[in-house]
C-alpha cells in the first residue's frame, strides 16, 4: 500500500510530462542530470533512491494494476505515460486516514549515505553480540569489504568492552525509535542480526507483519532515514550512532564528474576548455553545470545566460504552466539554447 501511494504520489506531481520510465528511475535513485532535475522540477526530492533494487518488470507491473484499478489512466499507447484519474483523489482521502510514513524520506540527502551507514551498524551489532559471548564462527551478515574493514578497525578499539557498546547502542536506538509506530520500530529491530540469532530476511518481515515486500523495504528505508535526520539534528544526544557516519556524512551531493567539473570551473576554465581536458561532449559539461546550479549557493547564472535571456525563458514557463523543453522552446527567441532552458528550469523550481 505505501508502494501503491508514493507511485501514485509521483504520478499526480508528475501526471503527463515525463514517461513512467522517470519515476523508475527516480525510485532507484539513478545518478542522472535528467532524473535529478526531475526530483526538483516535481518537488519529489523526499523520493530519490529509496528502492534502489526495485525491479523494472515489478514496477511496469504494478503501473497496470494501479491502471487496471482505476486510478491511473494511459494516455499514450505507445510510451508508458500516466495521468491519475477522478478515483484517485478519493483513494487518497481514504488512505491518509490512517497514517503513513512519507514524512521520514529524504532520498536525496539520504541515498548515498543510507547504505554503508546501516550496513556497518549491522554487522557492528553482530560483531559485538558474538564477541562478547566469546563466538567467532559466525557468518557476516554483510559481504562488503569495505564494511568488514570499518567495523574490524572499531572493533579493535572496543574489544572487551562490548557490553558496555552494546548497552549504549540499545539506548540510542531505543530513544530515536520511539520517533516511529511500535510496529515499525518491531520490523526494524526484527532486522538485525545478534548472538546465534539472524535477522529476518524481507520475505519473512513481510509474512510475519502481514506487508507486501515493497512496503516492508520501502518501512526500513524510512526508519533509515528517520535515523539519520534525528543524528543529523542532534547528534550530540547520540554520539555512538552519529559516530557511525561520522566520516561519511558530509559526502558532496554532487556526483563525481560533476564535482570534477565544478573545481575546474573554479580555476578559471571555460566550459569549451574543460569538454576538451576531460574528453567529455559539450553537452555533458552542461549537464554537470545544471546539477552544480542544484546545490551551489551563489551559482554565477548570469556567466551563462544574459538577464533578457532569463526573463524571456521565466515568461514562457509561466505561458505554458510546463517542464516540457519544446513548449518552452517554441516560446522564446530563437537564439535561446535547450541548455539556458534547462538551467533556468533548474534554479526557477530550486527557488520555489
Amino acid at each position: 500500500m505505501i508502494f501503491h501511494c508514493i507511485l501514485l504520489e509521483c504520478c499526480n506531481q508528475i501526471q503527463t510530462e515525463r514517461t513512467a520510465s522517470s519515476i523508475y528511475h527516480l525510485l532507484r535513485g539513478r545518478r542522472s542530470i535528467q532524473t535529478v532535475q526531475d526530483a526538483h522540477l516535481f518537488k519529489l526530492e523526499r523520493y530519490f533512491g529509496i528502492y534502489k533494487n526495485l525491479l523494472r518488470n515489478h514496477f511496469n507491473h504494478t503501473m497496470e494494476l494501479l491502471q487496471f484499478e482505476g486510478l491511473l489512466k494511459r494516455v499514450n499507447s505507445s510510451q508508458m505515460v500516466y495521468e491519475t484519474t477522478p478515483a484517485t483523489a478519493d483513494w487518497f482521502t481514504d488512505i491518509y486516514k490512517t497514517p503513513f510514513p512519507f514524512e521520514s524520506f529524504a532520498g536525496l540527502a539520504y541515498h548515498e549515505i543510507m547504505d554503508p551507514f546501516f550496513d556497518r551498524l549491522l554487522l557492528l551489532i553482530q560483531t559485538l553480540t558474538n564477541s562478547k559471548m566469546d563466538y567467532f564462527s559466525f557468518i557476516p551478515v554483510i559481504d562488503n569489504p569495505v564494511i568488514e574493514t570499518w567495523v574490524k578497525v572499531f572493533y579493535r578499539k572496543v574489544k572487551n568492552h562490548e557490553e558496555k557498546y552494546l548497552k549504549i547502542i540499545y539506548q540510542e536506538l531505543r530513544n530515536i525509535l520511539q520517533y516511529v509506530s511500535s510496529d515499525e520500530a518491531g520490523l526494524f529491530i526484527d532486522r538485525l542480526t545478534g548472538y546465534k540469532n539472524y535477522g529476518m530476511s524481507i520475505n519473512q518481515l513481510s509474512s510475519k507483519y502481514n506487508l507486501s515486500v515493497d512496503d516492508v523495504q520501502l518501512i526500513i528505508v524510512n526508519i533509515i532515514h528517520r535515523l539519520l535526520s534525528v543524528l543529523h539534528n542532534e547528534k550530540n544526544n547520540y554520539p555512538f550512532l552519529a559516530y557511525i557516519i561520522n566520516d561519511i556524512s558530509n559526502a558532496t551531493l554532487l556526483s563525481n564528474s560533476a564535482f570534477q567539473t565544478s573545481h575546474l570551473l573554479g580555476q578559471g576554465y571555460s566550459i569549451e576548455k574543460i569538454a576538451s581536458i576531460r574528453n567529455l561532449k559539450i553537452n555533458t559539461i552542461h549537464d554537470h553545470l545544471i546539477e552544480i546550479a542544484f546545490y551551489e549557493t551563489d551559482f554565477p547564472l548570469y556567466h551563462y545566460v544574459t538577464k533578457e535571456e532569463h526573463q524571456d525563458i521565466l515568461n514562457a514557463i509561466q505561458k505554458t504552466n510546463s517542464s516540457k523543453l519544446r513548449d518552452i522552446k517554441q516560446q522564446v527567441n530563437n537564439d535561446i539554447s535547450y541548455f539556458q532552458i534547462r538551467l533556468i528550469l533548474a534554479l526557477h523550481h530550486k527557488q520555489i
